[in-house]
């Protein structure tokens, strides 16, 4: 917003109107700059010539121009990981530009908001400012950022499930970077398409896109070269064709472009992402079953993700955790595995940070109205005691009579409840003698089965058949499978919560379910008999969810708290309509209320048809 000259000003009014101008040039500089410094992450330089410009600008007493500070200073703590500071300054600037009706910033601002929620896994939010922003680019013609915020909705469904939505805004996004002729926008479109594809499975689609993707960036470059920003999108499309083909089973192919991506982007010294693609070839190399090599990528990860990406080191200590298991180190394998959930802690109080923030917000809000009605229960109370007194004398001819009436029913109830404790009884023993099968099934497969199907591969291999030794490799895995399934053993060498864990990552591997899980250590919680109880019911429950529900989305949650373990298990599926003898006439929910039962907690059902199901358990400890 540059003033104006007016010829019938004053000349002190002249004087004054051109020294503005001049400020109102310089603050726009040191915006410029901070963001150039922002781009190139020199943070502490972007966080000075942004707060300098403000400042001028508040001198200025120019309302845009404070309004554009203090949005760039809002993408300045999102770029920092400080999320509350982010969305406070970001929501100041968004104020600002409504009062200045400047929808192209207001878009910028909605649009930005939206980033924040979705890298803190507030899907929700993160679509409703998106969506915004993207009504306002539609109303002011704004086709490049109809495109940027069709794409980060595209990626949120793709990210929660919605394979549906998310391609028809990535399809969207394609026919108006084609109409725009926008070449470098593409690339990323491809990218985006050809990783939905890769989450449906449909791998020859995926790599199609993947390869055209790479096409454009080869069109784009000049000379042979390929200029820095493209690089980055090259390296990713590698490393995205290497985890596609491994998907196929191809795991040389995989390990070719897996390798072409990491001497890339050690090029071009991109700790984060080359420690993905080191943790993409420790993967590979799991799938190959060459867990030795696997190891020693999956530590390179660690290393390069290090004080980097939580997320990345999480991962990489979760994949040695699995190769020391297949190695047989145990011991090493759950030091692992405890490193791997320490670090999940650590990225849920960073990721969360801004959902407490607003929570004391809305409580700070709740307990004024509280203490208004609370007043307002006050006078009412005292009219209610003047009036009970009244009635207190008709109550104690009722008394009398209602006292008979209770003996009677205490006799009653107490037959009641012996019936009720013969069925706990029994259920419980059924529960007991099902688990004593299931382990001697799972001994009977792994000591029995599993040793013969292992001596006949060993002999085959001998005999130089490797057609009847790979049959006999896939019926021992089976085996195994099975074996594990009826009886955990790694209960005993991992311990509950590494079991859990493990038991959530394997089936969130079979299945296009999106899983969010919230574990905290209850190693301690329980003894040996309420472990198998406890997991037992995890595992029932997740399994009812894969089986009927038929959802998108699936919660689970365990967290520890003071004096109790809470359970929120939660799915979007069709739900069920509820009864009060639902759980006695099904079998399976009479299971899980009885594990329940066991271990001393409450459990609770709630489920509605096409709103999904509620699981809450809370168990004293």
């Amino acid at each position: 917003m540059v003033a104006t000259v007016d010829a019938s000003m004053s000349s002190f009014d002249l004087i004054v109107q051109k020294h503005i101008s001049q400020d109102t040039v310089s603050v726009t500089t040191y915006y410029a700059l901070g963001a150039n410094f922002l781009a190139n992450k020199e943070y502490e330089k972007a966080s000075k010539n942004f707060n300098t410009g403000l400042q001028n600008a508040t001198t200025v007493n120019n309302a845009y121009l404070i309004a554009l500070g203090t949005y760039h200073l809002g993408k300045y703590h999102y770029a920092k990981k400080d999320i509350p500071k982010a969305i406070v300054a970001l929501n100041s600037a968004l104020d600002g530009f409504d009062k200045q009706v400047q929808k192209e910033d207001i878009a910028k601002s909605y649009y930005t908001l939206g980033s924040i929620y979705k890298s803190i896994s507030d899907f929700e939010k993160a679509l409703s400012y998106t969506f915004k922003s993207l009504r306002i680019s539609e109303e002011i013609l704004n086709d490049v950022h109809v495109g940027k915020s069709s794409t980060q909705i595209g990626s949120i469904y793709l990210i929660t499930g919605d394979y549906k939505a998310a391609d028809l805004n990535f399809q969207r996004v394609l026919q108006l970077q084609e109409k725009l002729h926008d070449d470098t926008g593409l690339v990323l479109t491809y990218l985006n398409l050809g990783a939905l594809s890769q989450k449906q499975k449909l791998f020859e689609e995926a790599l199609s896109y993947f390869y055209a993707g790479l096409r454009k960036v080869n069109n784009l470059s000049e000379n042979g070269e390929i200029w820095q920003g493209l690089k980055d999108d090259q390296a990713i499309l590698l490393g995205n064709i290497g985890s596609t083909l491994r998907a196929k089973d191809d795991y040389k192919g995989s390990l070719e472009y897996l390798f072409k991506a990491l001497k890339i982007k050690e090029e071009l010294k991109r700790n984060v992402s080359t420690a993905h693609t080191y943790n993409d070839i420790a993967e590979t190399y799991i799938k190959m079953q060459d867990y030795g090599k696997a190891k020693q990528f999956a530590l390179e990860g660690a290393r390069l993700a290090k004080n980097e990406s939580v997320s990345k080191e999480r991962w990489a200590y979760f994949l040695i955790s699995k190769c020391e298991y297949a190695l047989e180190n145990y011991k090493s394998s759950y030091d692992n595995f405890q490193t791997y959930n320490i670090l999940k802690d650590s990225i849920f109080t960073a990721e969360k940070a801004s959902r407490f923030n607003e929570m004391q917000i809305q409580y700070d809000t709740e307990k004024r109205d509280y203490q208004i009605k609370a007043q307002e229960k006050d006078i009412v109370l005292l009219a209610t005691k003047n009036r009970l007194k009244s009635q207190l004398l008709w109550f104690g001819g009722f008394g009398l009579l209602a006292l008979f009436g209770l003996i009677l029913a205490l006799k009653s109830r107490a037959k009641i409840r012996e019936n009720v404790k013969q069925k706990e009884q029994f259920t419980q023993g059924l529960i007991e003698a099902q688990e004593n099968e299931r382990t001697r099934v799972s001994k009977d497969l792994h000591d029995s089965v599993g040793q013969q199907l292992t001596f006949l591969k060993k002999k085959a291999q001998n005999l130089e058949q490797q057609e009847l030794s790979d049959l006999a490799h896939v019926a021992l895995e089976e085996v195994r499978s099975i074996s594990r399934d009826l009886y955990p053993a790694t209960l005993k060498q991992i311990g509950l919560t590494a079991s859990i864990e493990q038991l959530l990552f394997d089936l969130d591997g079979e299945t296009d379910m999106f899983f969010s899980v919230e574990l905290e250590d209850i190693n301690t919680s329980f003894d040996e008999k309420e472990t198998l109880n406890f997991y037992r019911f995890i595992q029932e429950s997740v399994n009812n969810v894969l089986k009927h529900s038929y959802a998108k989305t699936l919660i689970v949650n365990i967290l520890k708290r003071d004096n109790s373990i809470e359970v929120l298990i939660k799915d979007n599926g069709k739900g069920f309509q509820m009864n009060k003898g639902i759980i006695q006439q099904s079998l399976g929910l009479k299971t899980m209320a009885e594990r329940i039962r066991i271990l001393k907690g409450s459990l609770s059902i709630k489920s509605k048809e096409q709103l999904g199901t509620t699981i809450f358990v809370n168990i004293p400890v």
